[in-house]
């Protein structure tokens, strides 16, 4: 056990009780107070350990945290949190309220408990495990802290704040906020993200919801929406617009390894109670391969007009969620999606462009990323590695406005922890591991003089 390790074991109480703490706070994204109340909590937190602690204000969500410990070295580290937390819905669906950051059966329940604020503590209290080995000694590199108050919003102000405080933020790299671990316990560690761009189509064709008896000559606005988003795509689910998949870069023949190795979700999607198939016709290899590498197209709602099942609807709406991979421009996906419908004659539909996100590419072949690997390797066993996260978020932001490709090492999160739905928890276990895998990186990262 490293030095570090033993100090977590020694303060994993206090540590688990901070966790606690913070997640007692019901920093609701939006909900002033108490993000507030949250961020001067954090600010606490890190004013022990770090050179400066400051809040940079973002318009309207409150302040973005950032604090920064000066090493000896060139090498600037960037950790990326958040504070904000998604409403917790129906309060009756949670079997303890969802702030009230309760411990049952070897776990902690609170509404962020994994998405954010295990990250937000975990690493505050590894640093502190890593600096009280240095014994008073500079860390040989510098360490910039920030806390998000509006990431589960889109981050509305962030990209404006990193571009007027890029002199004093820049890194060569970022931790985000962290990934799943695996039912087994293995971890999943991604590198850059995903892009997304949500689309809605908006269709009327009637004066007003006609009786079914015209349903035989009126146009029906659903049918029509229907087969103009079943154009987008084959029957294999794969994205058929012309120009959609301009500029998507080719995998490297060490991203591709990667990929082939990561195992797919069967249990979690397959219906136990019949035989449906729950993948697109392909074989597993392929499959992987899209998994990382393919943008894609899904339903995110489908809204009919009707007031009545005895009418036709004289309008209908769909929103669309595209999944973008580097080096896709939102803009350009919108322009395609556009063009195809008015070339395949659907020239009615109204076609609103709504939230982007760039994706983000990160290379799995550089000092922070192998010892990204190591230490997970070191902490929780063999990674699967992601070539490309494959989930979307706003890491483009950073390595465009400060220079650093992001990387989401796994956490306390597992597939089971219900991130975002009633009863979102980590395992305690967890937890502790997701603190001394985060100094165990400290450690590496000096080893190979980052």
């Amino acid at each position: 056990m490293s030095a570090a390790a033993a100090y977590v074991a020694r303060e994993a109480d206090r540590f688990v009780e901070e966790w606690r703490a913070l997640c007692r706070i019901p920093s609701v994204s939006g909900a002033r107070e108490p993000i507030e109340q949250a961020a001067a909590w954090i600010e606490r937190r890190l004013e022990p350990l770090f050179d400066e602690v400051r809040g940079i204000e973002i318009p309207g969500h409150g302040p973005l945290v950032v604090a920064e410990l000066r090493g000896t070295g060139s090498g600037r580290l960037l950790l990326y949190t958040h504070y904000d937390v998604q409403p917790p819905g129906d309060p009756a669906a949670w079997t303890s309220p969802p702030f009230s950051a309760e411990v049952r059966d070897g776990a902690m329940y609170a509404r962020g408990a994994c998405d954010d604020k295990a990250d937000v503590t975990a690493r505050i209290q590894a640093l502190e495990a890593w600096l009280a080995t240095l014994d008073g000694r500079r860390p040989p590199f510098t360490i910039v802290f920030l806390s998000d108050p509006a990431e589960e919003i889109g981050s509305p102000g962030l990209a404006e704040a990193l571009a007027a405080n890029a002199s004093s933020l820049r890194g060569d790299a970022c931790l985000w906020e962290s990934f799943l671990r695996d039912d087994d316990g293995r971890p999943g560690i991604g590198f850059g993200c995903r892009g997304n761009l949500e689309v809605r189509l908006d269709l009327r064709l009637l004066k007003a919801d006609q009786h079914t008896a015209f349903a035989s000559i009126v146009r029906s606005a659903p049918l029509e929406l229907m087969r103009a988003v079943a154009s987008m795509t084959d029957g294999d689910g794969r994205v058929t617009i012309d120009g959609f998949h301009d500029g998507v870069r080719a995998a490297t023949p060490e991203q591709a390894a990667a990929a082939a190795r990561i195992p797919l979700p069967t249990a979690a999607v397959t219906r136990e109670d019949t035989d449906a198939r729950p993948y697109w016709r392909a074989e597993e290899a392929e499959l992987r391969r899209r998994l990382v590498f393919e943008p894609s197209l899904s339903v995110s709602q489908f809204v009919v007009g009707a007031d009545g099942v005895g009418s036709v609807p004289a309008a209908a709406s769909v929103t669309l969620r595209f999944s973008l991979v580097p080096d896709q421009q939102p803009d350009r996906a919108l322009d395609a999606i556009e063009t195809h419908l008015a070339a395949h004659g659907f020239g009615d539909v109204e076609v609103v462009g709504g939230r982007r996100i760039l994706p983000a590419a990160s290379p799995l072949d550089t000092p922070f990323a192998h010892a990204t690997i190591e230490a997970a390797r070191d902490v929780f066993g063999e990674p699967v590695v992601y070539p490309v996260l494959i989930g979307a978020g706003p890491g483009r932001m950073v390595l465009d406005e400060l220079g650093a490709p992001v990387v989401s090492p796994a956490g306390t999160l597992r597939p089971d922890g219900n991130m975002h739905g009633p009863d979102e928890h980590g395992a305690i276990a967890d937890y502790l591991d997701h603190v001394r895998f985060t100094a165990r990186l400290f450690e590496r990262l000096a080893e190979r003089g980052f």
